[in-house]
């Protein structure tokens, strides 16, 4: 049996005649075991992603009410002259009183002039918000941040230096540690017109940094001035800011590692750069270890201690028993530490994995449950009252918990997801506790800091309840059926096997996933042509670009990627490879050929601008026709004209592609007859024109139509030579589909076409 510290000392203790030696291997086995500063060391990482995500989402929640007030229609409605400021001078005063550390809100035009001003007094509360007069609104146009903000681009946000607010080149008493956070306005017409800006007090983010047990933290300019801690010596409060320097506290060698480096790790240190605060001066947070000092001292008191033992051995024994202890009540308190949520104090996810390993719970599921509207809350009230949310929810579960004995233990595992260890018995018990528990919460109105009135919108996922294992498989289960209950808009989901399908789907989409970025990667997006058939000349003038991707010897259709290339961002990319591949193919050709846009690569500004740049670069003006489809078009009509205008002041042509598929809008077609040069008539409306009367009189009445308009039309999905000689005696323009040609990696064409076959010109 392995003796405790204390039994080892009291055991040599006692056998005086070895007592020295006792004590050294005492020692050593202190040494090796209380081995403070690896705990510490070894948690560098982890503390630091916990206050870089805290930072990171400081600033989102500005930038969300930035976000919310550049939308408010009154501020458009002034950015863009239709009435006066009044209304957005209110709409900026009722928006500073929700951000707790923001005491002063602009918006500052081109020029440098501030046209909407509102400050708050933030060390009273009795003294409101005001509105700055017009004749005391300054201009800031020699200021750095202004210069930085002005050439912000859209959708860009802008974070300034860190440093002391000032006021007519006084900094302000008490002073005030402030950044800068702004967003650029345009109007309408997608003119520039200036900028809102928020000036926030960081004394929040400096009280979070310091409360904590492990670590020493700083934050460091790259010049190596310290900003955060603030003492007499050091900080940006202190009068030694721009000349106190972290090699006037630590060892030159470890400074220049820790401000050269992006990132930078010692037995003693940690640091890392935190780039999102675009500053220009690239802020550290840095780590020091806070038990680097004990160590010392434990060696210290160690040697002593030795010394003492052996001149009173009895006097020096309770000294002897309180080291011993010691490494185990550091441990305690540090693993304790990384298994609680530092918010709410509940157990974490790495207490709840623990408890699954020791399967602690019998007859036991586990249920997720989701704030689903957790995200609107901050962005309409702020990161705080969210977080104060939160914790009012862990308070209401802890209660809840003592009415139904069922929830045996409560966990917060993310941000806005608690878990729980429910004690099983049968389904509507279970059923009948989850309605309850929902019911109670979601008609529950939080108060938070006395003043907002809050209810929340949540959804819930069960592990199944077949078979209860309390391994990691329930958690899994229990995330895989909370992730449908929220895609599926429903208030509860208990895994079953219709989700084991579903994770069969998302499995085929992780393949797709892979195919789409190695053939991106590896040049394996191809293109295939689709021959379109001269009914009148008998002869194939023009050819239909189509995409495929190859992977391992595979070929995939644009229905087996598109859609998921959308998703993981990767369909600007191929749409980009499709254009480029096929320009160039059809550089030196002298066929038409078309491509397929749909409405999301038209109002894409790179879009467009990389193709109207390929266009010219390749010419293909006269050869290039963009089919775009009906369906799409209609439905973002002044984006599609603007369009075509610009295609055909580039001599391309204009196609309708799909017309018939579903809502047809005539009127829109007669609108826009001056541009379009052909419309496709969709396949399900040929597909048995030479049987079905209905279908040939309305193709029929579409053929008029655009002979009236002169427009060529193109019949799709010609799959036989009866489907290909109907649509001849129709007189339509063309034919194309698989009795023409199949979609082939060379320009072909189908050899069984009897008439006009000696005409035709293919390679």
């Amino acid at each position: 049996m392995k003796l405790s510290y204390k039994s080892k000392f009291l055991f040599f203790h006692f056998l005086s005649v070895f007592i020295l030696t006792s004590t050294i291997y005492i020692y050593d086995s202190i040494s090796n075991k209380s081995n403070i500063n690896n705990i510490s060391y070894n948690n560098f990482k982890t503390v630091f992603n916990q206050k870089e995500q805290y930072i990171l989402n400081l600033l989102n929640s500005y930038k969300n009410a930035l976000n919310v007030l550049s939308k408010s229609e009154p501020f458009k409605n002034y950015i863009n002259n239709s009435e006066d400021v009044k209304n957005s001078n209110h709409i900026f005063l009722s928006l500073i009183d929700t951000l707790p550390a923001v005491f002063q809100i602009r918006y500052i035009d081109l020029e440098g002039n501030e046209k909407i001003k509102i400050d708050k007094n933030l060390f009273s509360k009795d003294i409101p918000s005001i509105i700055t007069p017009k004749n005391q609104l300054e201009n800031k146009s020699n200021r750095n941040y202004f210069k930085t903000f002005i050439a912000l681009e859209k959708g860009v946000f802008g974070i300034s230096d860190i440093d002391l607010n000032s006021n007519n080149g006084k900094i302000s008493e008490p002073k005030m540690a402030t950044t800068r956070i702004a967003k650029t306005i345009f109007d309408k017409d997608n003119n520039k017109k200036g900028f809102i800006v928020l000036n926030v007090l960081l004394d929040e983010l400096f009280k979070y940094l310091s409360n904590d047990e492990l670590f020493k933290i700083y934050l460091v300019n790259n010049k190596g001035n310290i900003i955060f801690p603030n003492n007499e010596k050091m900080g940006i409060y202190s009068k030694n800011f721009d000349t106190y320097l972290l090699d006037s506290h630590f060892k030159k060698l470890d400074i220049k590692s820790i401000l050269s480096n992006d990132e930078f790790m010692s037995e003693k240190y940690y640091s890392k750069k935190i780039k999102n605060f675009n500053s220009g001066e690239d802020i550290t947070l840095f780590f020091e270890s806070k038990y680097n000092f004990l160590e010392k001292d434990l060696i210290s008191q160690k040697t002593q201690l030795i010394f003492a033992l052996i001149i009173i051995s009895i006097l020096a024994l309770p000294l002897v028993l309180y080291f011993a202890g010691t490494p185990e009540r550091l441990e305690e308190k540090i693993i304790k530490q990384f298994i609680t949520d530092d918010l709410t104090k509940l157990p974490n996810l790495e207490h709840l994995l623990n408890d699954l390993k020791e399967k602690e719970f019998k007859n036991s599921l586990i249920i997720l449950l989701n704030i689903t509207n957790d995200k609107n809350i901050q962005n309409i009230y702020g990161f705080n009252v969210s977080k104060e949310l939160l914790k009012e929810c862990a308070k209401f579960f802890t209660e809840y918990k003592k009415i139904d004995p069922r929830f045996l233990k409560i966990y917060k595992i993310k941000h806005n997801v608690f878990a729980f260890k429910y004690l099983y018995r049968n389904r509507p018990t279970l059923n009948k506790s989850l309605k309850e528990l929902q019911n109670l919460l979601e008609n529950k109105e939080f108060i938070i800091l006395d003043k907002y009135e809050i209810t929340i919108d949540t959804a819930i996922g069960v592990s199944g309840i077949d078979t209860l294992n309390n391994d990691i498989n329930e958690l899994k289960e229990a995330e895989i059926a909370l992730d449908d209950a929220i895609e599926s808009n429903h208030d509860i989901s208990i895994y079953n096997n219709s989700h084991i399908e579903n994770i069969e789907k998302y499995k085929a989409n992780i393949d797709k996933i892979k195919v789409i970025k190695d053939a991106i990667l590896n040049n394996n997006v191809l293109i295939a042509f689709q021959p379109i058939y001269n009914n009148f000349q008998g002869k194939v003038e023009k050819y239909e670009v189509l995409v495929r991707l190859k992977y391992k010897d595979k070929i995939f259709y644009p229905d087996e990627f598109l859609q998921i290339s959308k998703k993981i961002k990767k369909y600007k990319a191929l749409t980009k490879i499709i254009i480029q591949k096929t320009f160039e193919y059809f550089a030196d050709k002298d066929f038409e050929f078309s491509i397929n846009l749909s409405m999301e690569d038209i109002i894409d500004e790179e879009i467009r601008q990389y193709l109207y740049e390929e266009i010219v670069n390749n010419n293909v003006q006269n050869k290039l026709v963009i089919e775009l489809v009906e369906t799409e078009a209609i439905n973002n009509y002044e984006a599609f004209t603007n369009f075509i205008k610009q295609i055909k002041k580039l001599n391309c042509k204009i196609a309708i592609d799909d017309f018939g598929s579903g809502y047809s809008n005539y009127d829109y077609i007669i609108k826009l007859s001056d541009y379009i040069d052909y419309l496709k008539i969709d396949g399900t409306l040929i597909t048995d024109i030479d049987t079905n009367k209905k279908t040939q009189l309305l193709v029929g009445t579409l053929k008029f139509l655009c002979d009236s308009l002169k427009i060529r039309t193109i019949a799709e999905y010609v799959e036989n030579k009866e489907i290909f000689e109907f649509i001849k005696a129709m007189n339509i323009s063309y034919s194309q589909g698989y009795y023409i040609g199949k979609p082939e990696f060379e320009l072909t064409v189908n050899e069984n076409i009897e008439e006009g076959k000696k005409n035709l010109n293919y390679f």
